[in-house]
């Protein structure tokens, strides 16, 4: 009785296309690879209407997606095949790309962690992780997976690269210049040049990084993080017209980058630009969720479209997650007394005066009343 009800259900279901299951999924797998992900996607679709526990079909289905940039949709594919089979890697590590892709470096970099728990030994993973911490502004974290991928895989420029510029960026320049000296001897290249620039502005070396940031951006304009660290290097520089072309060439490139956004939004509201600004502002949270700076300028940009008093809900919570936030405090003072809470001003002020005295004492060559040493 049972077969026959199924083989009754089986011959209704596929009656219009005439294929059978198998056949569909051949079917469906052909075109994913010849290109045609429109037709993959209806036909993995039918199949699922009827067999939704299928758990490599949502996988494959989540791929096609992904390929047509349907990234919440493929997203929503790959939870299904790791509901149904939590340790399916291969559809754990699409769903951190579809992440990464979308600028929502912080579920990638979450998913990635739990690949490499399940499996330590996962290049792909561990490479893409040190990108995402690289992006997240964690250079200890970078170190902390890639140290031990660098021994097992010397001749990986790309490790070579990530793990070079964290510790560069960590002020660890010898052991940095190690990676980049590895990578020079492949010939002339961008990813060189961008190390050695990267050190030159940790030495405050601001021209010399700027050369270097110039040859890398000649040699590979593709290089992620070239534009917007040269546009650094330009604006330390004085030539803040071609920073913001360098800015926006990053954006071409990584529409999410986060500290393109950060500086753009904040050239946008210094114009006065305040909806542009926010744009900016926004797209930068969404990689860096909680950052302390993005904040602080979506609040200010609260106050200057009059909004004081969800500038100042905004201020209030990251003083108290940041207490020694000094511009944040500033702001808030200012905030207060525009909603007439004088003394609530005044205690900012003096939180103010305690944070900036405690800065001055920490600053060589100063005594304890602000004023030079003689």
């Amino acid at each position: 009785m049972l077969k026959f009800t199924f083989t009754l259900v089986f011959s209704l279901a596929f009656t219009a296309s005439a294929q059978s299951p198998q056949q569909l999924v051949q079917d469906a797998q052909q075109k994913q690879r010849a290109g045609d992900l429109e037709g993959a996607v209806a036909e993995y679709q039918q199949f699922l209407r009827l067999y939704p526990e299928a758990t490599a079909i949502h996988s494959n289905l989540g791929a096609a997606l992904a390929g047509l940039g349907r990234f919440e949709e493929a997203i929503s594919q790959y939870k299904i095949a790791l509901s149904q089979s939590p340790r399916l890697e291969q559809a754990r590590l699409n769903l951190a790309l579809c992440y990464y892709k979308m600028g929502r470096i912080d579920d990638a970099a979450s998913e990635l962690e739990k690949l490499r728990a399940e499996d330590p030994e996962n290049r792909q993973a561990a490479l893409l992780l040190g990108d995402c911490y690289m992006r997240m502004g964690r250079e200890n974290d970078v170190i902390r997976v890639l140290e031990a991928e660098e021994k097992k895989y010397p001749d990986d420029l790309a490790i070579a690269y990530l793990l070079g510029t964290a510790l560069i960026r960590q002020k660890r320049v010898e052991e940095g210049q190690v990676l980049v000296d590895r990578i020079l001897r492949n010939g002339d290249s961008a990813e060189a040049h961008l190390m050695l620039g990267t050190a030159k502005m940790g030495a405050s070396d601001f021209a010399g990084a700027r050369d270097e940031f110039a040859k890398a951006v000649a040699l590979n304009p593709n290089l992620p993080e070239v534009h917007v660290l040269y546009a650094k290097a330009l604006m330390l520089t004085g030539d803040s017209d071609l920073s913001v072309k360098e800015f926006k060439a990053e954006l071409q490139m990584d529409p999410y980058n986060f500290d393109a956004n950060l500086q753009l939004g904040a050239m946008a509201k210094q114009e006065q630009d305040y909806e542009q600004a926010k744009k900016y502002f926004v797209r930068a949270e969404e990689t860096r969720p909680g950052d302390p700076g993005i904040r602080y300028q979506l609040a200010l940009l609260a106050l200057e479209n009059g909004d004081a008093e969800k500038a100042r809900q905004m201020l209030e919570a990251l003083v108290k997650e940041s207490p020694q936030f000094l511009e944040a405090h500033v702001s808030l003072a200012l905030v207060y007394y525009r909603l007439k809470r004088p003394e609530d001003s005044k205690r900012e002020r003096e939180i103010v005066q305690k944070l900036t005295a405690e800065v001055q004492a920490k600053q060589p060559g100063v005594n304890q009343n602000g004023g030079k040493l003689q």
